[in-house]
């Protein structure tokens, strides 16, 4: 494993260390809801942004942010809306007397930042430094990607619909979903897209069953 290389598997196990320990500290000194996003925050400039700057920028593949597919590929955004139709129906089913427009808006609002980002640094970081070890780089991208998500089950007045096999089990089979159409395309495109539109369906439900937003609009 290179320096580089290892300097990104480094920073992702950092980040999940430190979000151990942020995450309980920041929802019980807080409140729940303005820890959990001051988390999110946290997440994004302390880890999403200096991937991009420091292991995606200037050395990105140029197909990295394409949206072209051959012919032969185009079942891959058919096979995406299934999947994010899928997650809608679970998610949604059973929570429609708690979801309101407040909520819809802070859902959207939070998945149109974290979607691309997370898309950038944990595929597109992972597919640039890994380039050349690709089975490497999409293993660990991987597990460390669905790895991070473990420390937000430490939120303190956060109940995550599903508990922990929702979270941590549905990041692991999307991550391993979107990965394998990223590392197949070698363009985090249509996954960023399928990222956040289930980002504005998990986050519905969360924000609204969690006192993110008023209960009323």
């Amino acid at each position: 494993m290179s320096l580089p290389q290892a300097a990104l598997v480094l920073h992702a196990l950092t980040l999940i260390g430190a979000m151990a320990l942020l995450v309980p500290g920041l929802t019980e000194s807080l409140g729940g809801p303005t820890g959990y996003l001051l988390s999110l925050c946290i997440y994004w400039l302390g880890f999403c942004l200096p991937v991009w700057l420091f292991h995606v920028k200037g050395r990105r593949d140029p197909h990295l942010y394409s949206e072209r597919l051959h012919w032969r590929q185009l079942w891959i955004p058919i096979l995406l809306l299934v999947q994010v139709c899928a997650v809608g129906l679970g998610v949604l089913m059973g929570h429609s007397q708690i979801l309101t427009t407040q909520g819809a808006m802070l859902a959207a609002m939070i998945a149109l930042i974290n979607g691309p980002l997370e898309e950038i640094a944990w595929r597109g970081g992972f597919m640039t430094r890994f380039a050349a070890k690709p089975r490497l780089g999409f293993g660990l991208s991987w597990l460390l990607f669905t790895a991070w998500h473990a420390p937000l089950l430490l939120s303190q007045d956060i109940v995550f619909q599903g508990g922990w096999m929702a979270l941590v089990g549905g990041a692991a089979v999307l991550g391993l979903l979107w990965s394998w159409i990223a590392w197949r395309t070698r363009s985090i495109f249509w996954v960023a897209i399928a990222h956040v539109l289930t980002n504005m369906l998990t986050f519905w439900v969360l924000f609204n069953a969690n006192g993110f937003v008023s209960p009323h609009h």
